[in-house]
């Protein structure tokens, strides 16, 4: 019984004793009439041992003998209700902070965006003025001045690889999610089609898994293996024959995707910066790029509901894994 004014009602009428209790129809039938004549007996007000309380406004007698259980029953039926108002309290307070959250959330993804957007005005008159200067003052400019030349406009033309993968980055926050059925060895091949001009000439061995299909955002998911394929590709390039395996690992709650590769590896050391926004285990004079990509991949994957981590060796390649739920493909 959940009600008190139950609890209180089976105590008048003596079920107290019937409680995970063996017993005999003889005893049980003693039982009833005890408390039937208990009860008349309380009615003609000659037997008054016990104790009168009212509970919503009804009034009750309760025998001497069953206060005890009374008094323990109704202490623990209070500290329930106490428990109960901490719990929606707790719930009220953690509403408000995820509300905050969302909030700081979204002003933050607004300020990237504004912020990556009104880079671009400035970054086109350096391009441009830097066109002009090329074009008509190269010639009255020394080596040295032509070398400055040179170096201002690479440093605006990575600007403008930050400013425009910032802007991907910040977008991916917002766009709306299109979940479908996808062929994900279809989509791996044309990713690597796609590479084509970048990897001509060098000599790779591609291992392709047989991959399952799966339900997610395909513009999404193309994306996560062109980045991690070109990784790949990237980290590889000094070596005289690549390597490079896409495969799967499936399990009961997920499956897990991962592009491996015999390239330049890294540090585990500094694994916990791989996925962070402009955070770069090599220097750009080795290998170019913004340090965004990884962080796309996380951002795609933790919309999907969704893991990504990556295990690595100096010089002796690296896995990078994302993990997509099964129960999200039959959604």
């Amino acid at each position: 019984m959940s009600d008190p004014h139950d609890v209180i009602r089976g105590l008048e009428c003596g079920a107290d004793n019937f409680v995970l209790k063996p017993y005999e129809n003889e005893y049980l039938i003693s039982r009833v009439r005890y408390a039937l004549a208990n009860q008349a007996l309380r009615r003609s007000n000659n037997v008054g041992m016990g104790v009168e309380i009212y509970f919503n406004g009804n009034r009750h007698f309760i025998t001497a003998d069953r206060l005890q259980i009374l008094n323990l029953l109704l202490s623990t039926y209070d500290a329930a209700i106490q428990r109960n108002k901490e719990l929606n309290r707790n719930h009220e307070k953690l509403q408000i902070l995820n509300t905050e959250l969302d909030n700081a959330n979204k002003e933050l993804e607004s300020f990237s965006y504004s912020v990556s957007h009104d880079l671009r005005a400035p970054l086109r008159h350096i391009d441009g003025f830097l066109g002009l200067l090329e074009k008509n003052a190269a010639h009255l400019l020394d080596d040295k001045g032509l070398s400055y030349l040179n170096t201002i406009a690479e440093a605006a033309k990575k600007m403008g690889c930050l400013i425009d993968d910032l802007l991907a980055f910040s977008r991916m926050a917002r766009v709306e999610m299109m979940r479908k059925e996808m062929d994900v060895t279809l989509l791996v091949q044309e990713t690597i089609r796609d590479l084509g001009p970048e990897i001509q000439g060098r000599k790779i061995n591609w291992r392709i898994a047989s991959l399952p299909p799966i339900k997610a955002d395909s513009a999404m998911i193309r994306q996560v293996f062109a980045n991690l394929l070109s990784n790949a590709t990237k980290y590889t390039r000094t070596r005289e024959t690549t390597e490079i395996e896409i495969g799967v690992q499936p399990s009961t709650k997920e499956t897990i995707f991962f592009v491996r590769d015999n390239g330049v590896g890294f540090d585990m050391r500094y694994a916990d910066k791989l996925f962070g926004v402009f955070q770069r285990l090599h220097r750009a004079e080795e290998f170019e790029g913004t340090g965004i990509g990884l962080a796309n991949i996380r951002r795609i994957i933790a919309r999907h509901g969704g893991r990504t981590w990556a295990e690595g060796k100096p010089d002796q390649g690296a896995t990078f894994y994302f993990s997509l739920p099964n129960h999200r493909r039959s959604q």
